[in-house]
């Protein structure tokens, strides 16, 4: 039995580190309670692993998603969940003009066809990555979903998305940890009140 149990051990820490992710750092999350709705404004602190700066340069579009859950705490039930939001980013490197773009969307890209998202462009890869990196003033709920005297928490989560990249990379990528680049946070909201 030990012996087995010895072996299981030594093939756990002979694991390849591509199940590792990735690190992301969350800084200076703060959630704002104004008269039309709650705001997040927050700081995604990573660094983009050189494949997937390869991988750019080679016309492979990268999707983040930024996702934030506000629940309610009920003793005699599960929380509810009183409110959701979603932030899809999508990077994109034009080889003509040499230049970024950045998309953002409430929804996905695939589903959002010509719907509402907002784009630009910028020089640099860093410039660009800032504009995935921090989040302001994103309206995560509305006012008369979240009581500021109830007991709520909020979860966040950010990640790479790769079920939005072409479907060859999808399957390479995910046993990559170079591809998982992802945050969960979950924490007691705390609402701080509008100006």
């Amino acid at each position: 039995m030990l012996r087995v149990l010895a072996w299981g051990l030594m093939c756990m820490c002979s694991l390849p580190a591509a199940w590792a992710a990735t690190p992301v750092e969350l800084q200076n999350l703060k959630i704002v309670r104004f008269e039309q709705g709650v705001y997040a404004s927050a700081n995604l602190e990573f660094e983009l692993p050189t494949v997937l700066e390869e991988a750019m340069y080679k016309g492979v579009s990268l999707y983040f998603v930024t996702e934030i859950d506000i629940f309610r705490e009920r003793w005699y039930f599960y929380d509810q969940r009183v409110s959701h939001a979603e932030r899809h980013v999508r990077v994109t490197y034009m080889p003509l003009t040499r230049r970024w773009r950045v998309n953002v969307s409430p929804k996905p890209f695939s589903a959002s066809g010509l719907g509402m998202n907002i784009g630009q462009t910028y020089d640099t890869l860093e410039d660009a990555l800032v504009s995935v990196r921090r989040v302001v003033q994103w309206r995560v709920a509305a006012a008369s979903d979240v009581e500021a005297d109830a007991r709520q928490s909020l979860e966040l989560s950010f990640k790479l998305d790769l079920n939005q990249l072409p479907r060859p990379l999808q399957m390479g990528a995910a046993s990559q940890s170079e591809w998982n680049l992802k945050l969960d946070k979950t924490q007691r909201l705390v609402l701080e009140p509008g100006p």
